[in-house]
């Protein structure tokens, strides 16, 4: 066994590798078999920190494109509702009427997002979800912005929480301050 210093912590390696037991025919890797090796190549202080970008102006463009895929989709999504709606039903005049202000509001709203930049294959995903009928509450068509989405609501309703518990708490001391001053 040897021993190797990395910016002062010690790392064991060994020497040599002995096999005991001939490879096996098939050899299925697994996630993480050599994961604790490659992770001990990098120190400690790097690999536990916390990310010191600052994603505060990415952040405000992911919420703007999530909008607009979002709005999108659920307009595809409509649309193809409301579409396979009137076929059921016969296209009346309030249908037909409806299609065509669906497909107008998709129209401006494709504009728009590639007006802002949001890559085409991005928009096109989103127009074909909606149009397979989901909308983005039930399958966001772009993974990361959805998730982002996600994460915010959930965000936002644990900071509502906590707002809620502190005023609780402010109340409570202020009660028990009052049962004091009247003992």
């Amino acid at each position: 066994m040897t021993n190797t210093f990395a910016e002062g912590a010690e790392y064991t390696m060994p020497t040599q590798r002995l096999r005991r037991n001939p490879p096996s025919p098939e050899r299925v890797p697994m996630f993480g078999n050599d994961m604790q090796l490659r992770t001990a190549l990098i120190p400690d202080r790097i690999r536990a920190a916390p990310i010191n970008h600052d994603y505060e102006l990415l952040a405000v463009q992911d919420a703007q494109n999530a909008g607009y895929l979002r709005e999108i989709q659920d307009l595809a999504a409509e649309l193809a509702r409301v579409a396979a709606f009137a076929a059921v039903r016969g296209h009346n005049q309030t249908d037909q009427l409806r299609v065509r202000q669906l497909e107008s509001a998709l129209d401006a709203a494709i504009t728009d997002a590639a007006a802002a930049g949001i890559a085409a294959s991005d928009i096109q995903l989103a127009v074909e979800q909606g149009r397979a009928g989901a909308y983005w509450i039930d399958r966001p068509a772009h993974r990361y912005l959805g998730r982002i989405a996600q994460l915010t609501d959930e965000m936002a309703g644990r900071l509502s929480e906590l707002d809620a518990s502190r005023q609780r708490i402010a109340e409570l001391e202020h009660r028990l301050a009052q049962a004091r001053d009247n003992a």
